[in-house]
């Protein structure tokens, strides 16, 4: 039977928290020589994410139990699936269970501070319920954006200019993905371009601290996200089998499997293999429709790394 990350009747006040933890305080010039420090901008022509020595920290921040919340049922299998489809890749996985906020607070912060000079980049997958632009720790939901915050550029400077990428399985609204049917067509098709060889510049750049991220939710923005009781997460099963057969494949080779390639693959699996089943009429037939906000500058590809 399948489920939603959403619970219909769950505790709906609003934490005394909430509020606080959605305020970001701004950063002022603290000193003469930050006033007259001058930053040139100027274009790049290396269009492809360095190939480093290893894989790189994926985190799991996986929630059954969330408080005045439904029990999220199944999420133990995508937690599972997922740690070996990362492990698959070389990525040191860590898993957490049900942590509060503040653990996880914490333990993003913690993560910030290693060294990642000699990794490719930054994997953090969340499974947990969500609410438009929250999810919920074990005792409270936060600001999605908190679980990038500790890694952006300005933060987590061995980051820079390396992948950060955010896996969400969490409802982010009530609306449901109603199905709707075509007819096919003639497919057209193109040919790509070689990429040109990247130019190798002694040169500083300037970037925004919120360049080279990717984040990936399992449904649309204001719609629910669904959960089979015994398989899994419609997302995270279709994301770790994508994964999975790019490791044997592209990611195994040393071009490596091209990240937005692979990610559409996951829009497609979803959007086309799967629909409800539930008892629940209001949710029955459904469909849910994957997504991926981008801020990456340059191809990166995911390639099959020695366990570190």
């Amino acid at each position: 039977m399948d489920d939603t990350d959403f619970s219909l009747f769950g505790d709906k006040k609003k934490h005394k928290k909430d509020k606080a933890d959605a305020t970001l305080n701004a950063k002022t010039p603290t000193s003469e020589a930050d006033l007259k420090r001058i930053i040139t901008s100027i274009p790049t022509f290396d269009d492809t994410y360095e190939n480093c020595q290893r894989a790189g920290i994926a985190l799991i921040l996986n929630h059954k139990d969330v408080k005045g919340q439904k029990q999220r049922v199944g999420t133990e299998r995508d937690r599972d699936d997922m740690r070996t489809s990362l492990k698959g890749y070389g990525f040191d996985v860590r898993v957490y269970d049900d942590l509060t906020f503040a653990e996880i607070n914490d333990k993003l912060k913690e993560v910030a501070r290693e060294d990642h000079s000699l990794n490719d980049c930054f994997v953090l997958a969340v499974m947990s319920h969500g609410t438009e632009g929250k999810v919920y720790a074990k005792d409270m939901s936060y600001p999605v954006e908190r679980l990038w915050n500790p890694f952006l550029g300005d933060n987590c400077k061995t980051l820079k200019n390396k992948p950060k990428i955010f896996f969400i399985q969490a409802c982010r609204g009530e609306n449901l993905e109603k199905a709707v049917e075509y007819s096919s067509f003639a497919v057209m098709t193109r040919e790509l371009a070689p990429a040109a060889p990247a130019a190798v510049q002694p040169i500083t750049y300037a970037i925004p601290s919120t360049a080279d991220m990717l984040v990936f939710y399992s449904t649309f923005d204001k719609f629910f996200s669904f959960r089979n009781v015994d398989d899994g997460s419609w997302f995270i099963q279709s994301l770790c089998r994508e994964l999975d057969i790019a490791a044997v494949n592209d990611a195994s080779r040393t071009e490596g499997a091209e990240l937005l390639r692979l990610l559409t693959a996951v829009n497609r699996k979803v959007a086309y293999e799967y629909q409800s089943n539930t008892k629940n009429e209001a949710l029955n037939q459904m469909k849910e429709m994957p997504n991926f906000m981008s801020t990456l500058t340059k191809t990166f590809h995911l390639r099959v790394k020695p366990l570190s």
